[in-house]
């Protein structure tokens, strides 16, 4: 046989391990998770070719549970870190993490890669700061933030569910920055030139602890909200002002009226 070497002999424990990590999501959200991933692998895929952005790590702030960790795998990304603050919420987390390094990692060796995929957990809030902040927890935990909820403006928004204020509970808060440079201390090689966020208004103080992060980044896609469901919400504008004095421009962006959300890719212009 010519060019053997080439071929790698397909390993039961492939198939294990891939139906270990489906099966995480029950049987009942597999068709969820399989339409959420896909429709967000057209959007993000054809922005990343359209902007001639090449995948190499992803900050995904606001992982929550974690449904968008295989668009970034399958994009790609061989980088990914997932920062989550809600306790419970990290702990389902960091056992779907642990399964898709295990999965990654035996399909790296299978596929010759010349570097591992690293998925990397940080249980923290991101902020403009390092300390410690008040974390409104809500009964659709995708909904909690650090910023205070405006209950009947969260309601009318998602009439589908009950949306309500259960706890408040204290959470550390880290700047981008300050854990980024923790990681690289202790021995981290992974460079991120992506970023991911949607913590419910508190992207635009993330971003302002991120100024040496966004030195590397290239493309950044977050939430807006267009109608005042928390307090001290940011524009638009402000995104556009702030990101623009690091090289960014917005490229694209969507608008859910119903919700009274939306979100805006933003690409770092060429030689910026």
């Amino acid at each position: 046989m010519k060019n053997k070497d080439i071929y790698h002999e397909h390993s039961p424990e492939l198939i294990t391990l891939w139906r270990k990590s489906v099966e995480l999501w029950g049987e009942k959200r597999q068709a969820e998770w399989y339409d959420h991933s896909m429709r967000r692998l057209l959007v993000f895929g054809t922005l990343l070719r359209r902007y001639k952005v090449e995948p190499e790590g992803m900050l995904y702030v606001g992982a929550h549970h974690g449904g968008l960790l295989w668009v970034w795998l399958m994009l790609g990304f061989r980088n990914v870190l997932m920062i989550e603050p809600q306790p419970e919420v990290f702990k389902n987390l960091a056992v779907m993490a642990r399964a898709a390094s295990s999965l990654s990692l035996v399909y790296d060796r299978f596929l010759a890669c010349e570097t591992e995929t690293q998925i990397q957990l940080a249980q923290c809030a991101i902020s403009d700061q390092d300390g410690e902040a008040d974390l409104f927890v809500m009964s659709h935990s995708m909904l909690s933030s650090l910023n205070k909820p405006n209950n009947e403006a969260l309601h009318q928004s998602n009439t589908k569910q009950d949306v309500s204020l259960v706890d408040c509970v204290k959470v550390p808060v880290r700047t981008l920055d300050s854990l980024l440079q923790e990681l690289q201390d202790s021995g981290s090689t992974a460079r991120y030139n992506g970023l991911y966020m949607n913590i419910q208004g508190s992207e635009l103080n993330a971003l302002k602890g991120a100024t040496k992060a966004l030195e590397n980044l290239e493309f950044i896609f977050l939430e807006n909200n267009f109608k005042d469901r928390y307090d001290g919400l940011p524009t638009v504008d402000e995104f556009d002002a702030f990101l623009g004095g690091f090289g960014f421009e917005a490229k694209w962006g969507m608008i859910q009226p119903a919700v009274g959300n939306g979100y805006t890719a933003y690409v770092k212009k060429r030689g910026a």
